[in-house]
Order: C-alpha cells, then sequence, then structure tokens
C-alpha cells in the first residue's frame, strides 16, 4: 500500500517492509512510502494515525486547449 507519513520526527516501524528498498520502514517527515506488513506479523495494513492512504498516480491525459489558435487562414 502506497501511504505519506504525517509525523514530525524520523520514526522506525519495525512491523513494516519498506517495498522500496526491502527493508525496515524507516520514515520520514512528508515521506511516501509503499509499505507492507513484515513477514509474520499480524498488523494493521498501515501503523496506526502514523500513514494516509495514497493514490497511486494515474496516467492524465494532456489538457486540451479550451479554443482553437488563429492560425490567420480563412
Amino acid at each position: 500500500m502506497r501511504a505519506a507519513f504525517t509525523g514530525h520526527q524520523p520514526l522506525m516501524f519495525t512491523d513494516y517492509v519498506d517495498l522500496a528498498t526491502g527493508r525496515v520502514l524507516s520514515a520520514e517527515p512528508g515521506g511516501v512510502y509503499d509499505i507492507a506488513p513484515a513477514s509474520g506479523r499480524a498488523v494493521p495494513e498501515m501503523p496506526g494515525n502514523w500513514f494516509v492512504p495514497v493514490e497511486a498516480e494515474q496516467d492524465q491525459p494532456e489538457p486540451q486547449a479550451a479554443f482553437e489558435p488563429d492560425t490567420g487562414e480563412d
């Protein structure tokens, strides 16, 4: 699950793995992490109130012009 850390100081969460590094989750303020419970741990999907879910970035279509540019051709 992708989640943003809401804490105000760095914290380590030994019950969770940072999927980007494969190591214990060590979260920094403002960081966004792909996390999962560590093997054999019966814990919630996210560490309590320390994190909020983040939706995966989706391919956004390019915005269309509100009008056609004037090419000078009539």
